[in-house]
């Protein structure tokens, strides 16, 4: 059984229409199991433990990422052939796999080069940069790098499926990071309450949202391709 990682609601929606609560898991197909299990390490790792219980022989991330250098826009597809850990450790992703998603996928371009695994959410477009040249990674996520090591510890088969979804210049609002638990969940009444404070705040996010947005339009399109072919496991 293929077991999906997702961090958020949000972008679980796209791969199935049904809303996934917070920490639960739903039959996507026959013999692929989703789970949305919130953001960072922790709750991913506790999310891939209760699907390997479950049964789970093969792990997918699947999700959205933050560029690291210029000139990689919201909305890149990226398939990372390996992950970077914040020490440096390079984990690759199940090669026989990787190859056949890339070749189902191959007509949306995806990026295959390598991302890196940040323990926190990078805000800035200083941190960004700090974090692509101590990795060389060109964009970077809070799950796929953790997982694949868990994944590899357990002789598991491991891919990541990730869209950009903030570039390399585009920095997160406080309003957002203040407002958001250590889940990824936003409470909506401190968030317009910051915004209130700080109007200036307002573009930073409406710009934020658009590039949100093509990543998730990238997902679906992913995912359109890949549902009908069990995501390349059958």
């Amino acid at each position: 059984m293929l077991g999906i990682i997702v961090a958020l609601p949000i972008e679980a929606r796209t791969l199935t229409r049904s809303p996934v609560p917070l920490g639960r898991a739903i039959d996507l197909a026959a013999g692929v199991r989703l789970m949305v299990t919130g953001m960072g390490r922790e709750q991913a790792l506790a999310g891939a433990a209760r699907l390997h219980r479950a049964g789970v022989t093969a792990l997918l991330n699947w999700g959205c990422a933050a560029a690291l250098r210029p000139g990689v826009e919201a909305g890149r597809l990226l398939l990372p052939a390996e992950c970077v850990l914040p020490h440096g450790e390079r984990i690759g992703a199940d090669p026989t796999w990787h190859r056949r998603l890339a070749t189902a996928l191959g007509a949306l371009a995806p990026d295959t080069g390598p991302l890196a695994g940040t323990a926190t959410v990078l805000a800035t477009g200083a941190a960004k940069r700090a974090l692509a040249d101590r990795s060389g990674a060109a964009a970077a996520d809070m799950e796929s790098a953790f997982l694949a090591a868990w994944a590899g510890g357990r002789n598991l088969p491991f891919a990541a499926v990730r869209a950009v979804a903030d570039t390399a210049d585009t920095a997160i609002p406080a309003a957002v990071t203040d407002a958001t638990d250590a889940c990824g969940r936003i409470d909506l009444r401190r968030l317009l309450a910051a915004l209130l404070g700080q109007p200036g705040q307002v573009p930073m996010l409406l710009r934020l949202g658009r590039q949100f947005g093509a990543a998730r339009r990238q997902l679906r399109q992913a995912a359109t391709v890949l549902h009908p072919l069990h995501f390349c496991r059958s």
